[in-house]
């Protein structure tokens, strides 16, 4: 059994905009020009992605032409707290692993978020490969990228 990848940032924002972002928002910051299927299967960016962030609700990227790619399903939403994701980023529905997000108020604007990703055995052989990726890639994609999203929600609420 292999461990689940855990990342812990904390953002400048309320809990509730962590939320908002990181569920409803998500095609706001995810990375489509270098982590979707769209740039790996034919070298263009998808256009957007798209969320529906209650339980059963898919998380699509539209690629260029309008292909539909299903990464995953919303299995657990308890606004603004936690939120749970059967994800598989386009594999088959059996190599769906386990994503758990979780925020945590530590003060008005700042907010805790745990990221747990887990499920890897599903993949086999493939496991610690799999896993290696991801842990490098949110690194990159929940570290940085849905961070400066945070961040810059602070300014423009200011604004």
């Amino acid at each position: 059994m292999y461990k689940p990848i855990v990342k812990v940032i904390e953002v400048p924002t309320d809990i509730l905009t962590a939320y908002r972002l990181f569920s409803a928002g998500m095609g706001s910051w995810w990375p489509l020009d270098t982590r979707s299927i769209s740039i790996h299967s034919t070298g263009v960016a998808a256009k957007a992605l798209e969320t529906d962030p209650v339980p059963g609700g898919a998380i699509i990227e539209i690629a260029s032409d309008d292909t539909r790619h299903v990464w995953g399903n919303f299995t657990d939403c308890d606004e603004p707290n936690s939120l749970a994701i059967n994800f598989h980023m386009g594999q088959p529905l059996d190599h769906s692993t386990q994503l758990v997000v979780s925020f945590i108020l530590m003060a008005p604007e700042r907010t805790l978020v745990k990221l747990v990703h887990g499920g890897w055995d599903c993949f086999g052989a493939l496991a610690p490969m799999m896993r290696d990726g991801y842990d490098k890639g949110w690194d990159e994609i929940f570290g940085f990228h849905y961070a400066h999203c945070c961040e810059k929600s602070r300014y423009l609420r200011r604004a």
